[in-house]
């Protein structure tokens, strides 16, 4: 049994082993040849935060393996945690029910207390502002098929990077391929968390801070936008100050290379103007499809290594 609670905590080789078997997952599907290795095995989706695309894929890489899937899709008010039950007990009840438990909570360190108290391998589908490491497999998967490699690129990250749990799971991830540069393109009132920061010095990896869109566009083989999360604002007016201030536009392709590709793990607002999404360097609709593969390898990893 294996959780995946972290990115940090995935080595070279498991996460080699991961996109390696979500390539053969995703031939498999598209040659209608999957096989049901998951048959008469119950998967748990257990969301107390909103989402589509990593609940409805978890979901429907389940049931593509062979899979049943029990759910709960707004867990915060129709499960008994309205009622005041910790994570620790509400895990354990689960463990009793299903073989695999997917949970998304709103609050970060949740997984980890999840994981802690189970006897069935637990996935973090997204604990608040801090991790979201299946959301950065498929951003790696994403970047191996469109680029070819995972090193010697420039990926800029623009927008809210104190709160983007998928940026705080991709980063670490891409770190341990060489020679990566990484831009940070926020407002200081978003900017990456410094402990991350820290860590990139400590390890010797190249990255630029920077206030301006337009300074990372360049020489970036990859632009990651990410969207101003208004849910993790305390209060509204804050969220109303910087929520425009990071809009990718139709007139800023110009400025780009011609074989970047444009990353956003989706829902986007107002961060990137619609008519960007016509342009073929515009990858995010293949990436969230990719989550689909990505998911398929990691329930079975978690459950038969």
């Amino acid at each position: 049994m294996q959780h995946i609670i972290s990115s940090k905590e995935l080595s070279k080789d498991k996460i080699e082993s991961i996109l390696n078997r979500s390539k053969e997952m995703e031939e498999a599907c598209k040659k209608g040849t999957v096989e049901p290795i998951l048959k008469d095995k119950i998967v748990a989706c257990i969301f107390f935060e909103p989402s589509t695309r990593t609940r409805l894929s978890f979901e429907t890489a389940s049931l593509k393996l062979g899979a049943q899937v029990i759910s709960a899709e707004n867990a915060e008010t129709n499960s008994s945690a309205y009622k005041g039950e910790t994570i620790e007990d509400t895990t354990k009840i689960l463990s009793s029910y299903a073989d695999i438990i997917v949970i998304r909570h709103h609050t970060a360190g949740m997984l980890l207390r999840a994981s802690k108290v189970s006897n069935k391998p637990v996935i973090n589908a997204g604990d608040g502002a801090n991790e979201h490491p299946s959301q950065a497999l498929l951003d790696l998967y994403t970047i191996q098929k469109e680029h070819g490699r995972l090193d010697n690129l420039t990926i800029a990250f623009g927008g809210d990077l104190t709160h983007s749990r998928t940026l705080h799971s991709l980063v670490p991830l891409l770190t341990l391929y060489p020679n990566n540069t990484f831009y940070f393109i926020s407002p200081k009132e978003l900017a990456l968390p410094k402990e991350y920061t820290d860590s990139l010095q400590k390890n010797g990896v190249n990255f630029k801070e920077m206030n301006t869109l337009k300074d990372g566009l360049k020489d970036a083989d990859i632009l990651y936008m990410t969207r101003v999360q208004k849910e993790r604002f305390e209060n509204a007016e804050d969220y109303e100050k910087v929520k425009d201030l990071f809009i990718l536009k139709k007139e800023h392709l110009a400025e780009m290379k011609k074989n970047a590709i444009i990353m956003h793990p989706l829902p986007k607002i107002n961060e990137i103007e619609l008519e960007v999404d016509s342009d073929p360097r515009a990858s995010y609709f293949r990436q969230a499809e990719n989550g689909l593969y990505v998911r398929m390898a990691m329930l079975e990893y978690v459950l038969k290594g």
